[in-house]
């Protein structure tokens, strides 16, 4: 090698290095050069190398050399550089053959570092405090490094722009931030870094979803008292609250009570502002404004008087006694007998005797109406003498042998005289005796009202002896109806008189509906539903006893809208029953009608879903036929009865 190196600087003497080759000469300095980048080249020369015996050398004009046959160089400045490229051949035996050299021109000429650094960000749609950013720099290379600082003391992220143009970041509260993204070109060939930053305030605010509303009611006793219910959401204890009036007034509080002075309609506003919200932010306020009306206070007070007439006990008349503000009040008398009348003052003469509610309404105005109700009792005429003695008698449930006498008439002016025809007696206007033995008495009774007016009447009264339960059988046995199959004749049976009959109907699982009660004898029940069902019989016999039978039955098929209504007890002589099943709740509306299609009671009442036991109270209606109207969930159905 040293042997070479001198032989070369000798040749590099010996001849002129601008020279070019020779043509035809073995010896070619020729060479080509490259642009890898803006300052580095790489150098091709003709020939690279036909054998160990040919040798390079480069001069980069920079003061840098080579003696390799395929060399790249960087160049660290702009500039025009001189390259020299030497070839020297010598043969095996180490004697000069030929050499050559050539001489290019290279201009380096580095860009400028034209790097932009910016980005741009969007909240995200569902999460407030998520922010999407995306890089905009230009120009970019995916080779280039970029770092994120979110400005809220987390951790600056780094990487390639390739993977990390368009981060996301949860802020964990709200504010103001300074965001700030530094780029830098990896592959710059200069010594100065090209590298460009920028910052950006980013503000991260929860959304204004804040929806202000509220209501009012007005107090029953004071009208002008008027309770305000914010229903502003969402709502928190630290929202700032404000309520206006309308009359001047004022409050803080979240849900005011407020008292007006004088009647009339106002304004009344609410305005909500949320005080969470981060500096720079725009605040989250919501107002809303209603118009209410504030009416007089009601403050009438209902009252009335009644007497009888002199000589007739069945005219009442009735006084006013009502102090109102208005000579325009309106009045209603409802008189309890299905009748009512609507001036200052009334006199009604009732048709029937019998215990009667009296009701007087009085309206000052639609919001102003007051109600007062006072029981009167129209009395039996007195009967003649020789029927003041009448009476009737009842056999207590759970002792056969204990009886309850009860005079027709009962007046404080009549003396009671009984006699039970086992040597006792009693001067009670109601008498009660139990009879040691079983066996047939005659009790009697005297009415006396003067020296002119007194009667005695004597019944027969077979007292049975106590019965042993154990010995008593019931049960009951029930047959379809041919045309419709869901309805069912129950029949009751018993070795021993059955006084009374409550029938309970279940339907077994699933337990949709509440169970049925039906306190008649030997029902027509009507199912409205297929399934199975447990129907159980709870009996009270002769003697008192209390007897229990149960059966289950399966319904199969249901015909629909069946009206079918059982009055009952049938005759009666108060009180008339039905049994009304309704599917969900509705109004229940009974009319009774006399023979000759008058209205002789009504009576309304809320129904709830299932079995509602209808009662109308017809002890003063003359005895007669009569037919009951219900109407319920679109239907209406009819059923008659007897009055005794």
């Amino acid at each position: 090698m040293k042997k070479f190196i001198t032989l070369l600087l000798l040749v590099l003497t010996a001849f002129s290095f601008t020279a070019k080759a020779q043509p035809g000469t073995v010896c070619n300095a020729d060479f080509s050069f490259q642009f890898v980048t803006g300052t580095t080249v790489k150098f091709t020369p003709v020939v690279i190398g036909d054998s160990i015996n040919t040798f390079h050398h480069w001069s980069f004009g920079d003061g840098n050399a080579a003696s390799i046959p395929l060399p790249t160089h960087i160049y660290t400045a702009n500039g025009t550089y001189s390259v020299m490229h030497i070839i020297y051949k010598v043969n095996p035996n180490g004697v000069f053959v030929c050499a050559d050299s050539v001489v290019k021109t290279i201009v380096i000429q580095q860009a400028a570092c034209n790097l932009q650094a910016y980005f741009t960000w969007q909240r995200d749609s569902l999460d407030w405090n998520k922010i999407l950013f995306q890089n905009q720099s230009l120009p970019y290379d995916a080779t280039d490094s970029i770092r994120w600082n979110f400005g809220d003391g987390t951790p600056a992220i780094t990487g390639l722009v390739g993977s990390l143009s368009a981060p996301t970041h949860v802020y964990a509260n709200a504010g103001t931030y300074n965001v700030c993204i530094r780029v830098k070109k990896n592959n710059n060939t200069s010594t100065t870094p090209c590298v460009s930053e920028i910052c950006k305030t980013v503000v991260v605010a929860q959304p204004c979803n804040l929806v202000a509303n509220f209501s009012w009611t007005s107090t029953t006793a004071n009208p002008l008292v008027i309770a305000f219910q914010n229903l502003s959401v969402p709502l928190s204890s630290t929202d700032s609250i404000r309520w206006t009036f309308g009359d001047g007034t004022s409050s803080l509080d979240v849900t005011p009570t407020h008292t007006y002075l004088q009647p009339g309609t106002y304004t009344v506003c609410l305005r909500v502002k949320k005080n969470g919200n981060a500096t720079g932010t725009t605040p989250c306020v919501r107002e809303i404004c209603k118009t209410i009306v504030i009416q007089s206070p009601c403050n009438i007070l209902p009252n009335f008087s009644m007497h009888r007439d002199s000589v007739n006990p069945r005219k009442i008349y009735f006084t006013n006694l009502t102090i109102t503000s208005t000579a325009n009040a309106i009045v209603k008398w409802s008189f309890g007998d299905g009748t009512y009348a609507s001036t200052w003052n009334a006199v009604h003469e009732y048709a029937q005797p019998g215990t009667y509610i009296v009701c007087l309404t009085v309206q000052i105005t639609p919001n102003c109406v007051k109600q007062t109700c006072d029981t009167i009792v129209i009395p039996n005429p007195a009967p003649n003498c020789k029927d003041l003695s009448k009476f009737k008698f009842e056999k207590f449930a759970g002792d056969n042998q204990k009886y309850k006498f009860i005079p027709d008439y009962i007046s404080n002016d009549i003396t009671y005289t009984w006699t039970f025809g086992d040597g006792t007696g009693s001067h009670d206007v109601i008498a009660t005796h139990r009879y040691t033995q079983p066996g047939l008495y005659i009790a009697c009774l005297t009415a006396w009202r003067g020296p002119n007016c007194a009667s005695t009447t004597c019944k027969e009264i077979r007292v049975l002896p106590q019965i042993n339960c154990d010995s008593i059988n019931v049960l009951y046995n029930y047959q379809r109806d041919p045309l419709v199959p869901n309805k069912i004749y129950f029949y009751a049976n018993a070795n021993w008189p059955i006084l009374d009959q409550t029938w309970t109907i279940s339907k077994l699982s699933p337990a949709t509906t509440p169970a049925v009660i039906l306190h008649q004898n030997n029902p027509v029940y009507v199912f409205h539903d297929t399934g199975y069902y447990r129907v159980c019989l709870k009996a009270i016999t002769l003697g008192g006893c209390v007897k229990e039978f149960c059966k289950v039955i399966r319904i199969e098929n249901v015909v629909s809208n069946v009206c079918e209504l059982q009055a009952f007890p049938n005759p009666t002589s108060s009180i008339i029953n039905v049994n009304v099943f309704l599917a969900q709740s509705s109004m229940i509306d009974t009319y009774i009608y006399n023979t000759l299609n008058v209205l002789v009671r009504e009576k309304h009442q809320q129904g709830v879903a299932g079995n509602n036991l209808v009662s109308v109270n017809v002890n003063d209606l003359v005895p007669g036929l009569y037919t009951i109207k219900v109407k319920y969930g679109g239907k209406i159905c009819y059923a008659r009865f007897n009055k005794l």
